[in-house]
């Protein structure tokens, strides 16, 4: 069944929108994380820094910017298999736990390892934003919004980047991870205000709070309003979850399983993947980053980056199929058929 489109009600953008803002509030917080190091590692290379270690070197800053992506490759992994165990809200508000502990490290930490250690569940609360949050924006969106709410993710870390350029720059060090510890706090307060996804639910054979969520996310405020737009989706949801259910048995992912854009069976492992991926990378650039500084200088730095980004972009509007305005349910048929051809 293919849901045809139409306009999305006010009522419904609203609360998927505020769904998709109340997540990306953890988001604010990491990239405020983010931002937070170049300012930081001023004082903290300064002959006044308060660590037992003394200044930290050139060697030592490199380390402090690249565990970051260490506690990423953590956060995925532990992350998208804790959204899938125990739910996406409560899946995702564990994500506050190590940035919290981010924050202790720095109010707390005395030499250099602690900040190290609180980088690296910084990195951890990173890995979890990247892997879970997506997950959740494609089990509350509607399709016709799912891109626009999944750019929420980039505009808040983006944002929150600014936010710890600006803190670090004109607060105190140690006042920093005071305003700081706002967003985790206001991000589980706004979370426990939300329901549980559907999808979520119908796993755990919640239907009727299935129904309800749905309702909610599609600001539908009592049964004498559902319509059969929301009727006709709602069965989809259940037809796909007990198909999941049916299927268990032949549900071995194959490498044939990745020419297709992240089937039902696969879309946890290949978002993992994903998010490895990027964090891999970025800990490689981020360590070798001073060592092509000297030894290529800032222009063929450049240029070795810029040559990175031009063979993806190549990649992506040649090679990966466009899924905009479909139905994550029923994506994968057009590019099953176009591979057949």
């Amino acid at each position: 069944m293919v849901l045809i489109a139409t306009s999305v009600p006010l009522r419904s953008v609203a609360n998927q929108f505020l769904g998709a803002l109340a997540v990306n509030i953890i988001t604010l917080g990491h990239g405020a994380v983010i931002g937070w190091v170049s300012p930081a590692l001023l004082y903290l290379q300064s002959t006044g820094a308060h660590l037992t270690t003394g200044p930290v070197t050139i060697e030592q800053a490199s380390w402090i910017g690249s565990t970051l992506c260490i506690g990423g490759l953590i956060g995925a992994t532990v992350f998208g298999a804790l959204a899938d165990r125990c739910g996406k809200r409560l899946g995702l508000q564990l994500i506050a736990i190590p940035q919290l502990g981010f924050l202790l490290c720095v109010l707390q930490g005395t030499n250099v390892y602690h900040i190290y250690l609180g980088r690296v569940l910084a990195g951890i609360g990173g890995g979890g934003i990247l892997r879970a949050i997506p997950m959740y924006i494609a089990d509350i969106a509607d399709f016709r919004l799912r891109g626009m709410l999944g750019s929420l993710l980039v505009i808040s870390l983006n944002l929150g980047t600014l936010g710890g350029f600006i803190l670090g720059s004109y607060l105190r060090y140690g006042t920093v991870p005071l305003v700081m510890l706002a967003a985790p706090v206001l991000f589980l307060a706004a979370t426990s205000l939300l329901p549980e996804t559907p999808y979520c639910l119908l796993r755990q054979n919640r239907n009727e709070k299935a129904e309800r969520s749905l309702m909610f996310y599609r600001g539908i405020r009592g049964h004498f309003q559902k319509t059969s737009y929301f009727n006709r989706e709602f069965e989809q949801l259940k037809k796909l979850v007990q198909v999941e259910r049916d299927s268990a048995d032949d549900n071995r992912v194959t490498w044939t399983d990745f020419s297709e854009v992240l089937p039902q069976k696969i879309r946890n492992v290949g978002s993992t993947i994903s998010i490895l991926t990027i964090a891999g990378s970025s800990f490689i650039v981020l360590k070798l980053f001073p060592t092509l500084m000297e030894q290529i200088d800032v222009y063929g730095t450049m240029w070795v980056l810029a040559l990175i980004c031009a063979l993806a972009t190549f990649f992506i509007i040649f090679v990966i199929p466009e899924t905009k305005g479909k139905n994550l349910t029923v994506v994968k048929e057009p590019v099953k058929q176009s591979a057949s051809s």
